[in-house]
């Protein structure tokens, strides 16, 4: 099998279409020839064109996983899952989880900062909420434990629960009981401790209530 032509692909330039003996062969990602050293005039052997195949396959396959990384950081159980569910043979995912190690795009702790920071600054929730969906996500314990920061958990529930508490204080005649188990409800369903929950009701309610007093002086 002899290589008669390297074609650039006209709608991908990363791309070459590969004629062997004067037919179509295949097309394979252009760094993936150079890395080859595939030439015209150039004998193909069997064994050069199985792990031509074999590159040219993880290579759509790591593809794939950036597209998958493009719209935000993942886990490494992610995207190990992600592979899974596109049926990639095994001893794949564990190349290509090596490269994408390589490369540094899969980093557990920076998706475990990624998703707190992104949680904090959109949906505020509880420590045990946040550990529990790291873990879901398969980060190690450990790394859990390093960036979720239990001692913030009042500054959490302030930010999460001072729209709602405000939304709350406009119904005519709320009373305290009435505040304390509807704000305290949705504290708890974000994952907030009981503690956290009622000193975070009774600060609400006593600043809301003392501003709304303000304004009408």
């Amino acid at each position: 099998m002899r290589i008669t032509s390297l074609q650039t692909q006209a709608t991908n330039t990363e791309r070459v279409n590969i004629f062997a003996d004067g037919r179509f062969l295949m097309g394979a990602n252009a760094l993936i020839v150079l890395q080859m050293g595939l030439r015209v005039g150039q004998e193909l052997t069997e064994e050069q064109l199985e792990h031509l195949r074999h590159e040219e396959s993880l290579q759509q396959t790591i593809d794939r996983v950036l597209n998958y990384l493009s719209f935000r950081p993942r886990s490494r159980q992610e995207v190990r899952n992600y592979l899974r569910r596109k049926e990639t043979p095994p001893e794949m995912i564990e190349t290509v989880l090596a490269r994408l190690d390589h490369l540094d795009l899969i980093n557990d702790r920076t998706f475990a900062s990624f998703w707190v920071e992104t949680r904090e600054q959109f949906n505020p929730k509880g420590s045990h909420a946040l550990k529990s969906e790291l873990r879901q996500k398969g980060v190690q314990r450990e790394i859990v434990d390093e960036i979720v920061d239990d001692e913030q958990d009042e500054e959490r529930a302030e930010r999460a629960a001072r729209k709602k508490a405000t939304s709350l204080l406009h119904q005519p005649d709320l009373d305290y009981a009435t505040f304390y188990r509807r704000l305290g409800s949705f504290l708890q369903r974000r994952g907030f401790g009981y503690d956290v929950t009622s000193r975070t009701v009774k600060k609400l309610w006593e600043e809301l209530r003392e501003e709304a007093a303000n304004d009408l002086e």
